[in-house]
């Protein structure tokens, strides 16, 4: 099943939520920082952990999806790596307020396959057991930015991942759809070794999403050199796009202050 750990704002002052879908092999505590963040600027967020659901990612997107309809108001969906491909999904299922796509891994590519097609993986895939996180080089391919402290905290949340997950991340067929009119950003890292910038400029055409690229950045837009201003983007990217009725929660608190 889908677990959640909920980051409550400092002070609340939006009326959405933001739920933050984690990568292969990553868990929630990925998203903590970067919630955190979010919190003292007055956002709510729910750190979805999916790796129990041993199945494709159209079964996680479902349970993405039955989680935010359980919400007051359609969230925001954050993905990051495959999660971004779960949260695309999960964004066609159910109302959502917007999608933002943090170094998504495009399926069937060869950086997605170099990543997941590995010795270590072919009997688990084979047999369709889970697949443990990476090593040596393939590790160096997914978080080698990272400076080994960081690297080792990011690496304490990870854990074995579905082998149906990963197979569809290696199939070409696997084509991701925009969010039908809901707004997107794709956020990408120039310097990031699974999705270079060309094909995160035409990954993000093919959604019909806005594209920004970030200088000196690479996968891990969560907790490497640029997650300050990855957030950053992110917060005043929604708040520009959903406008006035994000802000009605702090318009009905400061009213009532005026009423005591």
């Amino acid at each position: 099943m889908l677990s959640a750990d909920i980051v409550r704002p400092e002070s609340a002052r939006y009326a959405t939520s933001l739920l933050c879908v984690p990568g292969l092999w990553a868990g929630a505590g990925v998203w903590r920082g970067f919630a955190g963040y979010l919190a003292h600027r007055g956002w709510e967020s729910h750190l979805l952990d999916v790796r129990a659901i041993d199945a494709g990612l159209a079964e996680r997107a479902a349970a993405v999806a039955a989680y935010g309809t359980a919400l007051p108001a359609p969230p925001v969906l954050l993905g990051h790596d495959v999660g971004s491909l779960v949260a695309l999904a999960a964004a066609a299922r159910a109302p959502t307020a917007a999608v933002v796509l943090l170094a998504p891994l495009v399926p069937g590519r060869a950086p997605a396959r170099t990543l997941v097609l590995r010795p270590a993986t072919f009997l688990p895939l084979l047999l369709a057991r889970p697949v443990s996180p990476p090593s040596g080089a393939a590790a160096a391919l997914l978080c080698g930015e990272l400076a080994p402290p960081l690297r080792r905290t990011v690496a304490a949340n990870f854990a074995p991942e579905s082998a149906r997950v990963l197979r569809e991340v290696m199939r070409p067929r696997i084509s991701p759809r925009g969010a039908g009119g809901v707004p997107a950003l794709v956020v990408a890292g120039d310097r990031d070794p699974l999705l270079p910038p060309p094909m995160a400029a035409a990954f993000a055409d093919a959604l019909g999403a806005e594209h920004q690229p970030l200088a000196g950045a690479g996968h891990w837009l969560l907790a490497g050199v640029a997650w300050q201003r990855t957030v950053g983007l992110v917060h005043r990217w929604i708040v520009q796009r959903l406008g006035e009725p994000l802000l009605e929660r702090y318009a009905e608190a400061m009213a009532e202050r005026e009423d005591e």
